[in-house]
């Protein structure tokens, strides 16, 4: 076995404690965004009055409003499906999630103007965020590695 001169750990013993690490760190960005998901929706309910009159006016009511509705529903649960498998570490998650991720950026395109009170605003941000870092360790650090299995 290869010995580190600095410290005389093994060298393999030290990556497998940050590949560790970083397994730790994937699957609490996975819990965050679950939590961030849950608190935008919850969000929904306590919007301000003076929101909810803006964006009623802005975006009338019409025969879409229903079929938005359905769609977001059918997204929201491949959107929990495909946090799932990432926690799990599964293949199919990391597709999933890059194919919700794309189609959430252009729904929120289609969607028309909306606005947002302070906290939900606050939650959207980082929301995308913490996707963006979540789409960094999938593809771009060793946690990819994890997913070829």
């Amino acid at each position: 076995m290869v010995k580190d001169n600095k410290f005389g750990k093994n060298i393999y013993e030290k990556n497998k404690k940050k590949k560790m690490n970083l397994k730790n760190i994937f699957k609490k960005f996975v819990l965050i965004d679950l939590l961030l998901t849950i608190l935008i929706i919850f969000s929904l309910f306590f919007q301000n009055e003076m929101v909810t009159i803006f964006n009623e006016s802005i975006n009338p009511q019409n025969y879409m409003s229903d079929m938005i509705i359905f769609i977001s529903l059918i997204y929201l649960i491949i959107y929990l499906v495909s946090l799932y498998l990432l926690y799990k570490f599964k293949p199919v998650g990391k597709q999933i999630y890059l194919f919700v991720f794309i189609l959430g950026a252009i729904l929120s395109l289609l969607t028309g103007t909306n606005a947002y009170g302070p906290i939900q605003y606050v939650l959207d941000g980082l929301g995308w965020a913490n996707t963006g870092a979540i789409l960094v360790l999938l593809y771009f650090s060793p946690i990819k590695k994890e997913f070829d299995k």
